[in-house]
């Protein structure tokens, strides 16, 4: 228990790390928005240039979850509500009115999922495997241009 205890400690302290000096706000000073709604994610695929900041907006009356995976955030320019999620990927909790934000440094294009709860991850007990859980989503996306 304790070996476990202090594997959890030190990844979250890795991933702090990791975001340290991150700016909140957009180097460009662009701002795209995407609003989360009862009827979905609009706009569903988003475009925009490296640097840009992207922010989504809950427009629901839950708190929603957006999720990427962290292979597809090799490298971001600014960061304000996201963070890591057992270091596996960049997950934010967006309550009812709230909104989140991250800005793509690199051309690339990148998915996400919207959804109301929070994913699990089960640790192994009785010599069982762990798990993850994964709630229902909407799925979206992110392309990122650079201008050349």
């Amino acid at each position: 228990m304790m070996i476990a205890t202090r594997w959890v400690i030190l990844t979250a302290a890795l991933g702090l790390a990791a975001c340290a000096g991150l700016p909140a706000t957009s180097r460009t000073g662009a701002v795209h928005e995407i609003l989360i709604t009862d009827d979905g994610i609009a706009p569903q695929d988003l475009i925009v240039q490296a640097g840009d900041e992207v922010r989504w907006i809950n427009r629901r009356a839950v708190p929603i979850w957006v999720s990427f995976y962290e292979d597809s955030l090799d490298e971001l320019s600014c960061r304000r509500g996201f963070s890591y999620y057992w270091a596996l990927e960049e997950t934010a909790n967006i309550p009812p009115g709230g909104s989140v934000s991250l800005c793509f440094a690199h051309e690339d294009a990148i998915s996400y999922r919207v959804h109301d709860r929070k994913e699990e991850l089960r640790g192994s007990s009785a010599g069982a495997g762990g798990s993850e859980i994964i709630p229902e989503a909407m799925h979206a996306a992110i392309i990122v241009e650079v201008v050349r």
